[in-house]
């Protein structure tokens, strides 16, 4: 898979992204990553990549043209012209106003072969480059920014590590927060007692499906502590359904 990173500051990209797991992957060649400076794509003396916003207000816009030049660069086509649309290259926008970033999103776009972000500056991007192109404008989160840099860095690591190899189990990947649509289970290790707390029996007990079990349920508990607008989609079968309702009694009688 390849990531492409359209920024006004590639520099950023330089350590963060080549780090840790990511970093070795890398080296393994299991993706590559691109870097391309937005103001390589600009025709003035001062490489101008942005202006006012028409209508008055403060605040700046990225401009069209720049944008337009460097993806037609890369080979993507506007809207309407010959042949269909390839969903195996993907086109992301880092916008406030975007789309909540989700697990299933970031399972999405590791299944293709290209993936090509916009860092978002300023007020946002004109709107005519989504009249334009088919662009994904991604949200990391409800709040601001000082550049999409972050933003993009976050949907990169997200979606790298789903591809093959990657991550050295990717078993650990599938218990991963979120993959469906619950937050992870309580996690524990070595030593079985600290400060005279105690790892829960169950998990000590080598039976597997009772851990399996434990593990489901307080994996509920804490998404009804910490997201409970989770749990109206999650893949609940019925009984743990009625645990999760068992689970909120009991809290409310405490």
């Amino acid at each position: 898979m390849k990531f492409e990173l359209i920024t006004l500051f590639p520099g950023y990209f330089e350590q963060s992204l080549r780090q840790s797991l990511l970093g070795k992957a890398l080296e393994k060649k299991l993706f590559d990553i691109d870097i391309l400076n937005l103001r390589d794509f600009t025709t003035d003396k001062h490489r101008t990549v942005d202006d006012a916003p028409y209508g008055g207000g403060g605040g700046m816009v990225l401009k069209v043209e720049p944008i337009d030049r460097a993806l037609r660069h890369l080979g993507y086509r506007h809207r309407g012209s010959e042949g269909p649309p390839d969903e195996k290259n993907r086109i992301i926008l880092t916008s406030a106003a975007g789309r909540s970033f989700d697990q299933p999103m970031a399972v999405r776009y590791s299944l293709g072969e290209r993936l090509t972000i916009i860092c978002g500056h300023y007020l946002g991007v004109d709107e005519r480059l989504l009249e334009l192109y088919e662009i994904d404008e991604v949200s990391v989160g409800d709040y601001i920014l000082t550049g999409g840099e972050p933003a993009a860095a976050v949907i990169v690591d997200s979606v790298a590590r789903l591809i093959p190899k990657v991550l050295g189990n990717f078993e650990s990947a599938l218990g991963d927060s979120h993959m469906e649509r619950i937050l992870g289970t309580p996690c524990y290790t070595r030593p079985a007692v600290y400060e005279d707390i105690e790892v829960p029996e169950v998990i000590m007990s080598g039976d597997h499906k009772q851990i399996r079990k434990f593990r489901r349920s307080e994996a509920s508990r804490k998404c009804l502590m910490n997201r409970p607008d989770l749990l109206d989609d999650a893949d609940l079968s019925d009984e743990e359904r009625a645990q999760v309702n068992d689970i909120g009694n009991d809290d409310d009688d405490k």
